[in-house]
This record gives C-alpha cells, structure tokens and sequence, in this order.
C-alpha cells in the first residue's frame, strides 16, 4: 500500500525500473505470486465441490487485491511497465515528449495512448481506464503532439510574417518572438530538461 500512495496505482511493473527494485525489492516477485494463484484459483485447479478454506482464503484475497485496482491480467498490466519506463524519462529530462530516435517502442507506446484516448476500439487492451487517464495526466503527458500545438504554430506564422514584412530574422531582442525563437533554437540544441522539436517542427524552420 505504501506503493499505491506514492505512485497512484496498485500494480508494480513485472520490468521494474532499477529505483524501484531497490526502493520495493520484494513487490515484484510478490505481483507475479499473486497472478499466478488468481490464474490456478480461477481455472479451478484448486477448487472442488467444496468450498475449502484454504480455497476461501485465496478467494477473499484476490478480492482485497481487486478493491484496490490490483491487476490480475499479465498482459494488461504491462500497461505499467511502460508508464513507469515513461515516469523515469520525466524523471531524467523533465518532459515526456520522447522522440522516436530515443527510444523507439516507447516512442510508439505513447502514440497508442493517444489513438485509446481518442475512442479506439478493438481488443480489451484499447479500453482506456480512468484511473491510468489520470495517471498519465499526473505526469504532464501530452494528448496531442505538439506539431498540432495551436500556440506553436502562431508563433511560427508570426516569425514566417516578419521575415516576409522585413526580409531577415533579426527580431528586437526585447520582442516576445525574440525569446520564443531563443527556446527553439534550445530545443533544437537537445539541451538537458527542454522538450525538444519534432522532426516536422525542425523542417518547417
């Protein structure tokens, strides 16, 4: 439960982060425990006609688990696996905008999160819960890639109407566009903790 107060969820990643193996050194084995005797009680191989005791106590335990969103479903809680991946890279760069040439499956984990918010509909894995909604949205994620950013682009058209009005870029250094080209060229530059530009932003500059 101290897990579930820190993090906001009650399912440790089966590929744990190494922070969170040390902080939670046992969790991990205890989850996979936990999967293993919900599947064998659930595909009676423990049960009998009779209700057993032994039988009753797992059963009320897994119930316990379920109240507090514990995810029996190994599949389904890999969903955890790559939010925590996703937490690390905030962590480590103080944004979430993970470009592809970084790291390419969590590049594309992010675009699937996106598509489950838009109403995708499919397997049980495009079911999108409220609870991890709202994880996500803890963390700053981003709904829509910034190349579809309503500001970003004003601010490019005002920059694409200044060059065409005075034939250059040397914007007053003291103008708002002056500071906002500043950010872009710090983004463009990769530096630590600044949300770089997507590809598409790059060429279109």
């Amino acid at each position: 439960l101290s897990f579930q107060a820190k993090y906001g969820h009650s399912n440790f990643p089966q590929n744990a982060p190494e922070e969170l193996t040390k902080q939670y050194p046992t969790l991990a084995r205890f989850c996979h425990d936990q999967r293993l005797e919900y599947k064998r009680l659930y595909n009676n191989k423990f049960r009998s006609d009779k209700m057993t005791l032994p039988v009753f106590d797992r059963d009320v335990r897994c119930r316990h688990l379920e109240e507090v969103g514990f995810e029996f479903d190994r599949t389904l809680a890999l969903w955890y696996d790559k939010y925590h991946e996703l937490v690390e890279y905030r962590n480590d760069n103080g944004h979430v905008r993970v470009r592809r040439k970084e790291n390419t499956p969590l590049y594309k984990w992010i675009l699937s999160q996106r598509s489950r918010r838009k109403g995708t509909t499919g397997t049980k894995l495009f079911v999108f819960p409220e609870a991890q909604i709202t994880l996500l949205d803890k963390i700053g994620f981003e709904w829509e890639s910034e190349f579809n950013d309503v500001a970003w682009h004003a601010k490019y058209n005002e920059l694409v109407d200044f060059r065409k009005k005075h034939g250059h870029l040397d914007v007053d250094p003291y103008a708002p566009l002056y500071k906002w080209m500043g950010n872009q060229r710090l983004r463009r530059a990769g530096k630590k903790r600044v949300a770089p530009l997507s590809d598409e932003q790059i060429q279109m500059l």
